[in-house]
């Protein structure tokens, strides 16, 4: 009992310590391509060539004060305290900005091979019954133009944190996201899978807000229609 008693106080001590906005970080930077120390040393030593906006979006005027983590996350565009990210295209989208959400959804996999049948009816479209998503594009939609742009891409930077993947072979050029939840989610009274909403919300959302409903103004684009 007495070392139960000591293991809640070290948990509990953990937990005032580290926020569990500060854990979420630590469990999404896993997902990120590590940078080598060379490569943090060369950006150190020459932040001018580094192409970080930290001067003007970071923590600090200074690079070397920021940790091997930050400098990690700015090289992947992420500049949680301005709420900054930088998207596809290059631009600094103000997230506080945006106002929707959008997912371009191209074609899925299924666990049971559609019939003729299944084709005229659309039963095979049934949520139980996709196995795979293939997005072409996950966009933030602003409310002000950002160098003269108002939709913006941000489905090559999902997929280096590794919230989706890149498709192969016939899927090449598409991304993919397994249907996990296989469940459907309410969105402006229109249900959508709720996998598709799910890199919004960790890796917007929770990421640069900690609050899982920030962007909930979410929609699907795509001639599928995925049903109950």
């Amino acid at each position: 009992m007495r070392n139960n008693a000591k293991a809640s106080i070290l948990i509990g001590d953990f937990t005032r310590r580290f926020s569990i906005f500060t854990i979420l970080i630590l469990i999404i930077m896993k997902k990120i391509k590590t940078l080598p120390e060379s490569i943090i040393n060369k950006i150190r030593s020459s932040p001018e060539k580094s192409g970080l906006a930290y001067a003007k979006y970071g923590k600090f005027p200074n690079i070397l004060d920021y940790t091997f983590e930050e400098i990690a996350e700015m090289h992947f565009g992420i500049y949680r305290d301005k709420k900054i990210l930088l998207s596809d295209g290059n631009g600094f989208i103000n997230l506080k900005e945006v106002v929707e959400a959008i997912c371009i959804l191209d074609k899925v996999t299924y666990f049971k091979k559609p019939t003729q049948s299944d084709y005229e009816t659309g039963n095979h479209n049934s949520i139980k019954n996709i196995r795979t998503f293939y997005v072409k594009d996950y966009v933030l939609v602003t409310e002000s133009k950002t160098e003269g742009i108002t939709h913006h891409k941000i489905t090559r930077w999902l997929n280096d944190i590794g919230a989706i993947k890149k498709g192969r072979h016939e899927y090449s050029g598409l991304f993919s996201n397994k249907n996990s939840f296989m469940t459907l989610q309410r969105f402006n009274d229109i249900l959508y899978p709720k996998d598709l909403y799910h890199p919004i919300k960790k890796c917007v959302n929770e990421l640069f807000f900690n609050h899982s409903g920030k962007v909930r103004n979410f929609r699907v684009e795509s001639k599928i229609d995925i049903h109950l």
